[in-house]
């Protein structure tokens, strides 16, 4: 941490210098083969997708003395959601800093360290927030390595960010723009629905030589399942995942929409309709592969997603899924999402947004009887 405090320190003509060095030597960590459950059997311990993304962030920085992280009240006061909890106290102020209340701030911190070899993770505390600092997300992080002619060899940062509603917190804290980021080239973008995915996807996303937006659903923070405890599990960024199989329609989501569906699809069982579900887990890059090839079997599709329908990422994935397998569709691709309006305060109103177990079932049933 020495090296990055005597660069800040330096006078900005020998900042602009040392710029110019290679720096392929300072990020030569490449992401080793992923290592899925199926591969072998690991030792897993239950807990919740907010211990799962904290045991992530411990190991990483355990491993790997480059990684350090900068957001506002990640320190001291563990996180917002209590998410970074004590890793304040295990690796100090020099690793895990409190930032002022500027999300431009926080980003640019991510881009210079980054650009010097470190491994930042950038943490915004939610969605709503990474819009204050969209310009140095989307045209600096995201291009930085492509303009500078190859001198800046990788650009391993990663942006911490809350996404979802139906957590009561009005229509400031509830937004979940992630289709905005995914149209950026230059960044990855995922979003993990279970603890096991938060871990692997998050673990993935800090050993990337590219920046990764990754995503974390609020309403599944307190959400228990098994997780792996192998500190070299990862999930690959841009591998989607077969939830439930079944042969009468094919759902495809992510996030908390993924967790709504799978309660769906076992009410739906105890009808007789089985339903193939897809949980995409990456949004940039896409993995349509397996959806491909289950709507060749099932010939219906419906896309599940906590966003609204219009301009939501929704439509560019029935557009490829559409020009694919048009011939295997038998009828067009439908969507179940939120409705055109925002996210409201009131827990009646916000209830009557949101999507839920029954909605989808409900429209299920809807396709299956066309």
């Amino acid at each position: 941490m020495t090296e990055l405090k005597r660069y800040c320190r330096m006078p900005g003509n020998m900042r602009r210098m040392r710029h110019t060095v290679n720096l392929k030597s300072q990020c030569s960590i490449s992401m080793p083969d992923a290592r899925i459950r199926r591969a072998r059997r690991m030792e897993t311990k239950k807990m919740t997708y907010m211990q799962a993304i904290r045991l992530a962030l411990d190991e990483e920085m355990a491993r790997d003395e480059k990684v350090i992280m900068m957001g506002q009240d990640i320190g001291i006061l563990g996180g917002a959601y209590g998410v970074t909890g004590d890793l304040y106290h295990k690796y100090g102020p020099d690793r895990v800093i409190d930032a002022p209340l500027s999300e431009n701030a926080i980003v640019g911190f991510g881009i210079g360290a980054a650009i010097r070899g470190w491994r930042p993770i950038i943490d915004i505390m939610k969605m709503d927030f990474s819009m204050c600092a969209l310009d140095p997300i989307v045209n600096h992080l995201a291009k930085y390595r492509y303009m500078s002619g190859g001198q800046i060899s990788c650009m391993p940062a990663v942006v911490r960010t809350v996404i979802g509603g139906g957590t009561r917190s009005g229509p400031h804290h509830s937004q979940s723009v992630y289709s905005l980021y995914a149209g950026f080239p230059g960044l990855k973008v995922v979003c993990a629905s279970t603890p096991e995915d938060a871990k692997g996807l998050l673990k993935a996303a800090l050993r990337d030589d590219d920046p990764v937006f990754f995503c974390e659903e609020a309403g599944a923070y307190r959400m228990k399942a098994e997780v792996p405890l192998d500190p070299d599990f990862v999930v690959p960024i841009g591998k989607s995942k077969v939830v439930c199989e079944g042969d009468d329609l094919t759902v495809v989501g992510f996030g908390t929409a993924i967790l709504k569906a799978t309660k769906a699809a076992k009410q739906l069982r105890e009808e007789g309709i089985h339903m193939e579900l897809i949980d995409l887990r990456s949004l940039r890059p896409l993995d349509l592969g397996p959806v491909a090839a289950s709507v060749r079997k099932t010939g219906k599709l419906l896309l599940v997603d906590e966003f609204t329908e219009t301009y939501g990422i929704t439509g560019e994935i029935a557009f490829q899924v559409s020009e694919t397998c048009f011939e295997d569709l038998k009828m067009p691709v439908q969507r179940c999402t939120l409705p055109d309006t925002i996210i409201p305060a009131a827990p009646t109103l916000e209830d009557w947004v949101m999507l839920s177990p029954e909605k989808i079932a409900v429209r299920v049933k809807e396709m299956i009887n066309a």
